[in-house]
């Protein structure tokens, strides 16, 4: 018995995957405010599995957890019981997620690459607007990844 639960241990320990990420400004975008930008120096933690995703943007924050629906080399879709999605681009090392509360979408950013994350903030926030839903978000998304530059 001690055996199998240190091998189940070693499992979880080494198929989990964490990486923290330097960061400068943390920006999200809701219908009502409008953009927000707030400049300071902060360490974007993400740890993901096959199954979890989860992440947070202080030291003793408590984790903000999705379910994986799909993983590849690139990125890491997520989806919560409030049926929002998180999307997570490896290579880049940006993290995105969509918020719908009270009949309201707030869309928000952050990790590297300050002005790259405040155009797709606000890009996910039109199309949005514009009617698209939360999966045709993550499908621009998805398609961004397919760039080098």
């Amino acid at each position: 018995m001690k055996n199998l639960m240190f091998i189940l241990t070693i499992l979880i320990t080494f198929g989990q995957k964490t990486e923290k990420i330097n960061g400068d400004t943390k920006f999200s975008c809701s219908q009502k405010n409008g953009l927000t930008e707030t400049k300071t120096d902060y360490i974007l933690t993400i740890v993901y599995d096959s199954e979890n995703i989860e992440f947070s943007t202080a030291e003793n924050q408590r984790m903000t957890s999705y379910s994986v629906t799909k993983i590849t080399d690139k990125y890491v879709i997520g989806k919560n019981s409030e049926e929002n999605y998180s999307f997570y681009d490896i290579k880049k090392k940006q993290f995105y997620y969509i918020d719908y509360y009270m009949s309201r979408y707030m869309t928000a950013g952050y990790g590297s690459s300050s002005n790259g994350i405040k155009q797709t903030v606000l890009k996910m926030m039109e199309m949005l607007k514009n009617g698209k839903s939360q999966k045709d978000i993550i499908q621009y998304l998805i398609d961004q990844t397919k760039y080098d530059f």
